[in-house]
């Protein structure tokens, strides 16, 4: 072979197996914390500007736990302030790659199955599954948002019959981290599917009214990079001034943008974007409900984790005129998911008055821009406490099903005590 020709093939393959390379987490520390004072709760979140600081749960008041991931290197640094200014702290696991090596090798046991039906499925993936659905099922058709910065589809299955009249829009994946949101969305829009060709009453007095719009994955871009190079990537993949890349899409949207509990710094986490409704992704949600504005009933974005069902609003504590009605709405959805699974640990109320101040996100646009009543966050399993807790967000592929059953059991629930 030529001496030039082979170094080239060298420096290709070199080259794409440095961009292949996954992120390790090889001793990692989950760390558990329970800020005691006031200052121990702005100790939390000023730290939490710092992208080597990584909190997995936030805190709004004492005594309250908040899950943080921190490298070798950080934790020795950490521990020695957690110390000083004695804040209680106890590592949950010692090891994270541990983790991700266990959801690994739990998605690998379903790789080769044709069903993605409560697997953490990739992009195409669910693409192919939203397409198969609108091609054999006369109860399903599909629509296309937007495309991302990376040019993928923001694909929405749409599942009604020919009485369906008001909406009800279901998001996932909005953080790419997340992966059980996807997979329960998708366990979402196959179950109702089933059941209703079952003969589930439920299920047909639902489709009998509403018209569901489902988008499995809001930021496809960020959710294919976090299954092919870091795991724990949480952003979209637009690049920003400088070096770093990604805006958090839900401290992007256009209501009471950056007032509180989002950055402008575009190396953060929660970096919310050069300016309100930046990001394709946003605007095509945002365009996509605002084609049938004053038909929508219901909007659902489903994050993890947490076992919490949010109401507006996230940018103030201040409540909502409706806020009663809403609240015991979610916890009739809660009542779901304890007669389809386990509610053990699920909680309901304004977020920012349980965790924190954040603006920019989907459900408080919807709520106060689109002007859908019954907007809400819900964050799914595991807990901050309980034997799945040290999981977080490496939650094994096995619990996706129980996740999709329960959250499905707490939306149709909830559903019916809203329609008319």
């Amino acid at each position: 072979m030529n001496f030039k020709i082979a170094l080239c093939l060298a420096v290709f393959l070199f080259g794409s197996a440095a961009l292949a390379e996954k992120t390790r987490y090889d001793n990692y520390k989950l760390v558990h914390l329970t800020p005691k004072t006031p200052l121990h709760v702005q100790l939390v979140s000023e730290w939490e500007e710092k992208t080597e600081f990584d909190v997995w749960t936030r805190v709004k008041t004492t005594e309250e736990s908040v899950h943080v991931l921190l490298s070798p290197e950080a934790y020795v640094k950490y521990s020695v302030l957690f110390t000083l200014f004695k804040i209680p702290f106890e590592i949950l696991e010692n090891n994270m790659q541990k983790n991700f090596d266990e959801q690994e090798r739990s998605m690998a046991l379903s790789r080769n199955s044709r069903n993605i039906v409560g697997r953490y499925a990739r992009y195409t993936e669910i693409q192919s599954f939203i397409d198969n659905l609108a091609a054999t099922s006369p109860l399903v058709t599909s629509d296309i948002a937007g495309k991302t910065y990376e040019g993928r589809n923001l694909k929405v299955a749409i599942i009604k019959t020919a009485t369906s009249q008001r909406k009800v829009w279901i998001d996932c994946g909005i953080h790419a981290r997340e992966w059980v949101s996807p997979a329960t969305c998708v366990y979402f829009i196959d179950k109702l599917i089933n059941d209703y060709n079952s003969g589930n009453a439920l299920a047909r007095e639902l489709l009998g009214y509403f018209e569901f719009h489902v988008l499995p994955i809001v930021n496809p871009d960020g959710y294919e990079f976090s299954h092919t190079n870091t795991r724990m990537w949480r952003k979209n993949r637009r690049p920003n001034s400088g070096s770093c890349v990604g805006t958090d899409l839900n401290r992007n949207f256009g209501f009471k943008w950056l007032t509180g509990g989002s950055s402008t710094d575009p190396c953060s986490d929660t970096y919310a974007g050069p300016s309100a409704d930046s990001e394709l992704e946003t605007k095509a949600i945002e365009n996509y409900i605002n084609k049938y504005k004053g038909q929508w009933d219901s909007y659902l974005t489903i994050h993890s984790y947490g076992k919490w069902w949010f109401t507006p609003y996230g940018y103030s504590t201040t409540l909502p005129a409706d806020y009663t009605d809403l609240n015991a709405k979610a916890q009739i959805g809660i009542s779901g998911i304890r007669a389809y699974g386990d509610a053990t640990g699920w909680t309901s109320g304004s977020s920012s008055r349980i965790l924190y101040i954040a603006s920019g996100g989907s459900e408080d646009w919807t709520y106060g821009v689109a002007g859908i009543k019954y907007s809400y966050c819900l964050e799914l399993r595991p807990g901050q406490s309980g034997t799945d807790a040290f999981y977080g967000f490496s939650l094994p592929e096995d619990r996706a099903p129980k996740a999709g059953l329960e959250t499905y059991g707490g939306i149709v629930t909830f559903l019916k005590a809203i329609k008319p």
